[in-house]
């Protein structure tokens, strides 16, 4: 946000306090759907919303595509306008006094796969200020359908060095598996686990997937359970792994 102050500094500080109390959070970016499975040649539509009305503005609007582990790339501006470089297969719609844009690619192809992010632009104009407020959506994640794979799933018990110490931590691999969309989820002696669970976000290699899942407790708990159970579900299948502690 750039604010540029004319007139008296005191005066000019009270009203961005105003607007701040007016404005902040309340400039809100919408995406759906948040993740977008479709085959290859097929035409997909991501769509945005904004909490406010843009007001007769050009480049109200904006679309991103992020590659994990690479910057975000520019595709569209100005609501519609290509990016140079840009495919001519992405296109962009919207009206520049509306809430809601889309950005559609008509042919989807293998490297289009990403993260697609919307981004708002609102300035907001007053006696002693001139603000630009820069919104992004949540972004959509778009992945190739193609066939099931199931994950293979395997559950590492703690080391003895860990269970010497004063916790104990079981880790569950999954690993390629496709498409992505894994849950992960835990049992200690047939009850639900949820504190000291850390899950990662899914990674990608040639299309297929992986993450894992830590599960860590205390000495004292660890001694207590006998079977712990890593449960996963993937493309409404289930598949888990166990572990019983008394047969280590």
């Amino acid at each position: 946000m750039q604010i540029v102050f004319l007139g008296n500094v005191s005066e000019a500080w009270m009203e961005v306090e105003g607007l701040m109390g007016q404005i902040w959070g309340q400039v809100t970016v919408t995406q759906n759907p948040e993740i977008k499975s479709i085959k290859q040649g097929e035409t997909v539509t991501i769509c945005c919303k904004t909490s406010q009305f843009t007001s007769n503005c050009n480049d109200c609007v904006s679309w991103y595509k992020q590659k994990a582990g690479e910057a975000p790339k520019l595709l569209i501006y100005y609501i519609n306008r290509l990016q140079s470089g840009t495919p001519s297969r992405f296109s962009g719609s919207g009206s520049r006094y509306g809430s809601d844009f889309t950005q559609t690619i008509s042919g989807v192809q293998t490297e289009d796969t990403g993260d697609y992010y919307c981004q708002s632009y609102h300035y907001i104009n007053s006696k002693s200020i001139v603000s630009l407020w820069c919104t992004f959506g949540g972004g959509t994640k778009l992945v190739l359908a193609g066939p099931t794979v199931k994950p293979s799933v395997s559950l590492l018990p703690p080391s003895s060095l860990q269970i010497s110490g004063d916790s104990a931590a079981l880790l569950c691999l999954l690993s390629s598996y496709s498409p992505q969309g894994a849950l992960v989820s835990w049992t200690l002696d047939g009850s639900e686990v949820t504190e000291g669970v850390v899950t990662s976000a899914e990674s990608e290699q040639d299309g297929r997937y992986s993450r894992s899942s830590v599960l860590t407790l205390s000495k004292a708990r660890w001694e207590e359970g006998e079977l712990y159970v890593c449960r996963v579900t993937h493309d409404g299948a289930p598949h888990e792994a166990s572990f019983h502690k008394s047969r280590c």
